[in-house]
């Protein structure tokens, strides 16, 4: 393979680069800059007044009816009856965690749903008690469960 003399070409790419000009007015940047900077206007800088938003003013939380209460309580009892599923499929030895796992995905889903309701009903009323402790227990079973206490040796 023979290697031929490019310098030429190169010549000639050089020297089109160095004749190309710049086209310029004449003036140093500063001087540029200081003419923009005096013909702009400048912006006040008066502080802004922000406007409050009242709430309405008839928004009241909504009390619990007892639709409400019904639902509450179907729920815990699905809940339980979950629980009860999960029970018993760990008392069944030929039954494998991963068989038990779509019931914990269950447990979690339910639990995810129900735990907004709590915060809704009243600080006294025993439904609201009920439905923490069926809470905590769903909650302290799944953590049981990802956690390995299930896991025999």
């Amino acid at each position: 393979m023979k290697i031929m003399n490019n310098e030429q070409v190169l010549k000639t790419v050089q020297h089109e680069s160095k004749t190309k000009t710049q086209h310029t007015t004449g003036k140093e940047f500063g001087t540029i800059l200081r003419e923009t900077a005096e013909k702009t206007k400048p912006v006040a800088l008066a502080p802004l007044q922000t406007t409050f938003i009242n709430p309405l003013p008839g928004l009241q939380p909504a009390s619990s009816s007892p639709s409400d209460h019904q639902f509450v309580a179907n729920s815990i009892e699905d809940m339980i009856n979950l629980l009860d599923r999960y029970r018993e499929k760990l008392a069944d030895p030929r039954t494998t965690l991963k068989q038990i796992d779509p019931v914990i995905g269950e447990m979690t889903r339910e639990m995810e749903c129900l735990a907004p309701v709590l915060d809704s009903l009243p600080a006294g009323e025993g439904l609201k008690n009920i439905l923490n402790q069926t809470l905590v227990t769903v909650s302290l079973e799944i953590s049981k469960f990802y956690r390995g206490d299930y896991i025999s040796a």
